[in-house]
């Protein structure tokens, strides 16, 4: 078994579980959170769902494993406007290592928890990850410095949609329920060579505003993820959150 500390986009990992930073008032808004609500929705309606009944404290972990893969939220904020606290990240790594066996877990992928938006220094983080998962030698351990820039399968299906040409706009309109106008734009964003993933095309700006909205952003990720190796699937189900 390994501890790998890499750059790439954490969402390219092969780990049976994915670990998920938040709070425990029910917001995903922004940063890698951000990107697990659009990719697993029903994993954030859970979320929300023990939020709102106030049954998720800072230092706990909340599995979601009807995904693939597992989701561990790792409750490292109270409130989304306040800052990570250290000792709230030593207790969910604490947790972590008393109870992974007990979940089945033989691979993990970490982002370096507080050190983006949860405005910890990234040294204390890092001396405080490599103590508690270094030396673990019965599973397999990556830990992302998370670089949006990099592209992951989602954007990959979309470059293939769009490069092949494998759907008309109008045919996109009607699986996606995103307007013609609107996929126009997608299409110059991907041939645009400034952009190179899912995270650039979200906050592309053309002429001071961003190409899409949030509603269209979620209406991608739904597309998206139903479509594998450039073929669409399960067209019954597509909507099934709106």
């Amino acid at each position: 078994m390994s501890y790998i500390e890499k750059k790439g986009n954490i969402f390219n990992s092969k780990a049976m579980a994915v670990v998920n930073t938040v709070n425990c008032v029910g917001a995903m808004g922004k940063g890698i959170a951000l990107d697990f609500k659009l990719r697993f929705p029903e994993m954030f309606k859970e979320y929300q769902r023990i939020c709102f009944k106030h049954l998720l404290k800072p230092g706990q972990i909340l599995p979601y494993t009807k995904s693939s893969p597992i989701i561990l939220n790792f409750a490292i904020k109270d409130d989304w406007k306040d800052p990570s606290r250290v000792e709230w990240i030593e207790e969910t790594l604490q947790k972590f290592v008393a109870n992974y066996h007990t979940m089945g877990i033989t691979s993990v992928a970490f982002p370096w928890m507080g050190a983006m938006n949860g405005g910890l220094p990234f040294e204390t983080i890092q001396s405080l990850t490599r103590k508690y998962l270094s030396e673990l030698e019965d599973i397999e351990i990556e830990v992302y410095d998370f670089d949006p820039n990099i592209p992951c399968a989602l954007y990959n299906s979309l470059k293939h949609i769009i490069s092949n040409q494998i759907f008309t706009p109008q045919e996109l309109e009607k699986m996606s329920q995103i307007k013609v106008r609107y996929w126009e734009k997608i299409f110059n964003s991907v041939n645009d060579e400034k952009t190179k993933s899912i995270n650039n095309l979200c906050h592309y700006i053309v002429n001071g505003k961003r190409i899409i909205g949030k509603t269209n952003i979620e209406r991608l990720f739904i597309f998206l993820t139903q479509f594998n190796n450039g073929y669409f699937q399960k067209t019954d189900s597509l909507f099934k959150y709106y």
